[in-house]
């Protein structure tokens, strides 16, 4: 799949996940737990992703119909 071809994310499922990403960010800039801080963003950007992609698929299958 291309870039080009690629819907945007649902805009409820971005903004639940910046919101969390921006609150590691702050603890971080603050000097907390960096490593434990940055593996929590990548879950969180694991996730979203995983998230999105099923919500991807799950309009593709409404749009074929049944």
């Amino acid at each position: 799949m291309s870039g080009a071809h690629v819907p945007p994310a649902p805009r409820d499922v971005v903004e639940r996940y910046v919101v969390r990403i921006e609150a590691h960010l702050v603890r971080l800039a603050e000097g907390h737990d960096p490593m434990g801080l940055l593996l929590g963003i990548e879950r969180l950007a694991r996730s979203a992703r995983a998230e999105w992609w099923e919500t991807y698929r799950a309009a593709a299958r409404e749009r074929r119909g049944p």
